[in-house]
């Protein structure tokens, strides 16, 4: 791997013009949906690409290639969680973490069916909430500690409790190491601790810790971790599932088909014993895996703890200075450190029009809504909403007046961001804030929330397709 690749990303210099007309270079800050990509995952998809094919064979030069290198990044992937081969296995799956955790919550129902519950924790992203909710399962949500807007990480009281009231009939324990809303960071290894004392499994979602920190699995006590490929700077990459391969064997449920299977008649067939190879039903992602790894790797080489540490610095400036304008509330308890992530409102402006004017006139690219936590951020949001004032908007009008004030707005960062992008996101704030009722002019409003400028936009077409 060249030392010009490490850590270099496509799309820092992307320029769109403004609603002003001006040419702006986007600052992005909106990794937590999907970072920038890193250069090495195209550079590793070039050198592949004139060998490719497909795997499970060692008949001709470009099998042997595609085979031995996707093995590589099954292993490389290992490495990157710090997971040995000799108790974990790495598996790539289809649609990033959901496909993951649709497959462990089928498979743990059809292996446990005498345990039919399952504890979630309250701050889930849809991912790692709705599967659980299949299967007859009797979903119990973990509580999180304070109160309101300043909720914090899981409850480890209340937590015990539910373990303790229901015993032997939880299946298995899910939850995020780190919140996609508010960037809050769960007591994953004690909570496995607990739900092993207790005979359940438990799966960690890391789709928002692994690109901001170290992940050392071979120390805990983590039956499943998952996280997605987009999540760490590689698109069309696919999802990852890190299990234990004792927990893996327990499982039923799997998809069926070529690559995972030694004989195959008309009246039987024999599973392959060995992991990844017995959930590689199919064709795997071959090209996403092999740059996904590739990634990973230039990510270790460059020191994932110096990259925590620069993040740290950066997650702390973007608090002080938000909690510094009065205007705005930062959700989740304030005592606590962020990873990657926060979510704030703004009282005088909604959080879609802000969105859409940082967007639209300084190239700042944040997310709004509920970002796929529609309970999660409904609770952080229940005071404000049962305070709105509603006296003087006409009854037909009192929905659409809520939809644009249940949400939020998220700045989350990457490995690619720097403390003065923050700046940058704070002086256009303050300059909305001067001019707010002159800029609303300009957008009008729909009924879900969003706002819509009135005569600009982007044509995607000549963006993606003029070339």
């Amino acid at each position: 791997m060249s030392n010009k690749s490490k850590l270099e990303f496509i799309g820092l210099d992307t320029q769109y013009k403004s609603a002003k007309g001006a040419i702006i270079t986007r600052t992005h800050l909106d990794g937590a949906a999907s970072p920038l990509a890193c250069a090495t995952s195209i550079e590793a998809i070039s050198r592949l690409l004139p060998h490719y094919s497909n795997t499970h064979s060692y008949v001709h030069n470009s099998a042997k290639v595609s085979t031995k290198a996707l093995n590589w990044a099954h292993s490389q992937i290992l490495r990157f969680v710090g997971a040995s081969n000799e108790f974990y296995t790495s598996i790539f799956t289809g649609a990033g973490t959901t496909a993951a955790i649709n497959r462990l919550a089928r498979g743990l129902k059809a292996s446990r069916p005498q345990k039919p519950v399952i504890l979630v924790s309250a701050m889930e992203h849809h991912a790692n909430d709705l599967p659980h909710r299949q299967f007859g399962n009797q979903v119990k949500f973990i509580p999180l500690q304070g109160e309101g807007s300043q909720q914090g990480s899981v409850d480890m009281l209340e937590y015990e409790k539910l373990l303790k009231d229901h015993k032997t009939q939880i299946n298995y324990v899910a939850v995020s190491s780190v919140s996609n809303v508010t960037g809050i960071k769960n007591p994953v290894r004690e909570m496995a601790t607990l739900a092993h004392e207790y005979g359940a499994k438990i799966i960690v979602d890391g789709a928002q810790s692994v690109a901001h920190e170290r992940t050392i699995l071979d120390d805990s006590n983590i039956d499943f971790f998952i996280f997605s490929g987009h999540k760490l700077y590689t698109p069309m990459s696919p999802g990852v599932l890190i299990a234990d391969k004792k927990a893996m064997e327990e499982l039923g449920g799997q998809d069926l088909g070529g690559g995972s299977v030694s004989s195959v008649s008309y009246f039987d067939y024999e599973l392959l014993p060995s992991y990844p190879a017995r959930e590689q039903s199919g064709t795997p992602n071959i090209v996403g895996a092999i740059a996904l790894a590739s990634v990973s790797k230039v990510l270790l080489e460059t020191g994932m703890d110096e990259l925590r540490k620069s993040e740290t610095e950066i997650m702390a400036h973007l608090f002080s200075r938000l909690n510094d304008n009065e205007n705005i509330r930062v959700y989740g308890d304030h005592l606590l450190a962020r990873t990657g992530a926060l979510a704030f409102n703004h009282s005088l402006i909604d959080h879609g029009l802000l969105a859409a004017i940082l967007n639209d006139y300084y190239g700042i690219a944040v997310r709004n809504e509920c970002f796929c936590a529609h309970p999660y951020v409904s609770s952080l949001l229940k005071e404000e909403l049962w305070e709105l004032d509603l006296d003087g908007v006409d009854e037909y009008e009192q929905e659409d007046f809520i939809n644009r004030k249940r949400g939020m707005v998220r700045v989350s960062i990457s490995a690619y961001n720097t403390k003065l992008d923050i700046d940058r996101l704070m002086s256009a704030i303050e300059d909305v804030e001067g001019n707010i009722n002159e800029l609303k002019t300009h957008y009008r409003v729909q009924p879900d929330g969003s706002y819509t400028h009135n005569n600009y936009d982007i044509n995607w077409e000549t963006v993606v397709l003029s070339h």
